[in-house]
């Protein structure tokens, strides 16, 4: 398999990137699959385009994280990261809490806030500034950073997510927070 390339979600017909970061295969954008309890920043779909949507991970309304979801919200041959598959890749290009990590995986986008610094992507991955939304839909963090889901849960409430903007990060969360997903290739 190539370094990069694209692949079709048969799904819905997307078309994603992706890239190889040591030996594992990671889209290279945000996932933009219309699921149940996902949406776009400001609820505007053409804002999918661009920043992909946003999931919530819980069952319905209730604050229980919905397991079917986490096991089936990627492409076909694709999964959720796990925080270890996480740590692999963010190892591989130089380790969390690093500036230096943190601007090769992020975007080139001029989006980037100057106290972020604009990314070299150098593992082609391009994180862009997503920031995540809040259960009221209202976004946050916007232009600072990128928050991904991970498939390893904290309890049955909340998952843990990653954050990249200025360094690299793997923090507690709740299940009120709508994230961006970047899926990696079983």
């Amino acid at each position: 398999m190539p370094n990069r390339g694209m692949f079709i979600d048969e799904r819905d017909g997307q078309v994603y990137k992706y890239t190889t970061i040591g030996n594992q295969v990671w889209m290279a954008e945000n996932l933009n699959y219309n699921a149940d309890y996902s949406t776009c920043y400001d609820n505007d779909e053409l804002n999918c385009d661009f920043w992909g949507r946003f999931y919530a991970l819980q069952e319905g309304d209730s604050d229980i994280l919905d397991w079917n979801k986490v096991d089936t919200i990627c492409p076909i041959g694709w999964h959720l990261p796990s925080n270890e598959e996480w740590s692999q890749m963010i190892g591989t290009v130089g380790g969390y809490q690093d500036e230096p990590t943190a601007l090769r995986l992020q975007s080139t986008s001029s989006l980037w806030d100057e106290s972020r610094g604009k990314g070299t992507d150098d593992c082609g991955f391009s994180v862009i500034p997503s920031g995540y939304l809040y259960e009221s839909g209202k976004g946050t963090y916007m232009y600072y950073g990128g928050n991904f889901w991970s498939s390893t849960m904290k309890d049955a409430y909340g998952a843990y997510e990653i954050g990249i903007g200025g360094v690299v990060g793997n923090i507690n969360s709740s299940g009120e927070h709508q994230l961006s997903i970047r899926c990696i290739r079983d």
